[in-house]
């Protein structure tokens, strides 16, 4: 028992690793594209860094273990609780990170439109998520139908945001590296051919410890 959740704790730790290398690669990839910071974070990043909640319920569907009930309890768990993470620890997270900086009293100043586009899409969204896992198997034209809904809807998000790309990049709010791309601090060229292999290695280390992610926690589950 005690080993595989250390197994666990060090796939988690992969995965940030790799995560943090997606990220890094992708800020300088949307610098050289001249594109805002919400086509960067909010369309490009999201669907980088969410790979491992999109990745382990398709895995656990597709190529899951052999228990169908602990396939079934695998896919539920990212589609609800990655939103309501993402709600809660990770904007006690968001603060954690501007306080060394801003101390106490400083505030987060988020880009407004942008953070009321996404509140808007994705607060009207959840509940018809949470309406589909209520559905039942057999209803599969219904179960489709609400999956389309919501597929159209983040369609329709990803082209906002990209409309409001331009205004926003005259405006100030371009994409900008915090710091020097990792691979270039090994001596590599800080120039888009270096960016696509980190972002490919990354996406592939993230995949690949999502389906051991999912052993583990049927590993746990049978203990």
């Amino acid at each position: 028992m005690a080993k595989l959740i250390l197994a666990l704790l060090a796939m988690l730790l992969v995965i940030l690793v790799a995560s943090k290398l997606f990220t890094d690669a992708l800020e300088h990839l949307g610098a050289r594209l001249e594109i805002s910071e919400g086509v960067t974070a909010s369309v490009f990043a999201a669907v980088g860094t969410a790979l491992p909640e999109s990745t382990v319920p398709l895995l656990a569907l597709l190529a899951g273990t052999a228990d169908t009930a602990v396939n079934e309890e695998i896919r539920v768990g990212p589609i609800l609780g990655a939103p309501l993470m993402l709600s809660t620890l990770t904007t006690f997270l968001m603060a954690c990170s501007v306080l060394p900086r801003r101390g106490l009293h400083g505030r987060v100043r988020p880009e407004r439109s942008g953070l009321i586009r996404d509140l808007h899409f994705f607060l009207a969204a959840f509940p018809v998520a949470a309406v589909a896992l209520l559905v039942p198997i057999e209803a599969r034209v219904l179960r489709l139908g609400l999956g389309m809904v919501l597929l159209l809807r983040y369609f329709v998000y990803v082209l906002g945001t990209l409309r409001a790309s331009p205004e926003l990049v005259a405006g100030g709010h371009a994409t900008q590296p915090a710091s020097r791309m990792w691979l270039a601090r090994l001596g590599l060229p800080n120039a888009f051919w270096t960016m696509l292999p980190q972002l490919g290695a990354s996406t592939a280390l993230l995949l690949y410890v999502t389906k051991g992610f999912i052993t583990g926690v049927e590993g746990v589950a049978r203990t």
